[in-house]
């Protein structure tokens, strides 16, 4: 059940780092810019609003998993999200615009703060990690331990494949066409949307 929940959280983790948004592409021009260790501090802000995102959605939505048919409620709704959000990643029709992020020379704990927020004000950051929350918790399998570690491993992965990106940035920045910006996002709409069907499927198992 470790395993399961470890290898699940690589799932998440890398499905989460691949979606496009305005942070990604803050992130990316922030590096290429900026520099690496602004970015860094951009990344970190990011990190933070994700862990502040999965501690309020598991503290307001515990008190409902001590009742089963919550559990199930609540696991069908979690897993529809993701299944969701996948679907309009794979069949949107236009790529994410990138965001004009004007990127000032300041100190990397504005950076940390600027990440932050960027991060937390996206209501598709935060509907994302609720649905992650009320899933996961809703598995009758995992206890307190195992979901623990599965965020630690799936916030972990989002961090170090963000700190990955910025250090690369010069590198990618040239081969990010509209069309490679579209396979990715794809290639991510396809795991989320895996992902939350196996959510569900574990709800009835």
């Amino acid at each position: 059940m470790i395993i399961r929940a470890i290898l699940s959280g690589l799932a998440l983790g890398f499905a989460l780092a691949l979606s496009l948004g305005p942070s990604f592409f803050a992130l990316i021009q922030t590096s290429t810019k900026r520099g690496f260790r602004p970015a860094l501090g951009l990344a970190f802000g990011i990190f933070l609003s994700d862990i502040l995102c999965v501690i309020l959605a598991y503290f307001g939505v515990a008190q409902f998993f001590d009742n089963p048919q919550n559990k199930l409620y609540i696991g069908l709704i979690g897993g529809t999200v993701l299944v969701t959000f996948g679907f309009f990643s794979v069949f949107q029709r236009k790529a994410v615009e990138k965001a004009d992020v004007e990127v000032k020379a300041v100190s990397v704990p504005w950076y940390i703060t600027k990440g932050f927020f960027l991060n937390l004000l996206n209501p598709v950051v935060i509907g994302l990690w609720m649905a992650c929350v009320v899933t996961v918790s809703s598995n009758k399998e995992y206890t307190f331990i195992h979901i623990l570690l599965f965020f630690i491993v799936s916030l972990s992965t989002v961090f170090f494949t963000d700190v990955l990106k910025a250090y690369s940035a010069n590198k990618i920045s040239n081969y990010l066409s509209e069309k490679v910006l579209r396979i990715v996002s794809i290639i991510a709409g396809i795991i989320l949307m895996i992902s939350g069907l196996i959510m569900i499927y574990r709800v009835f198992a």
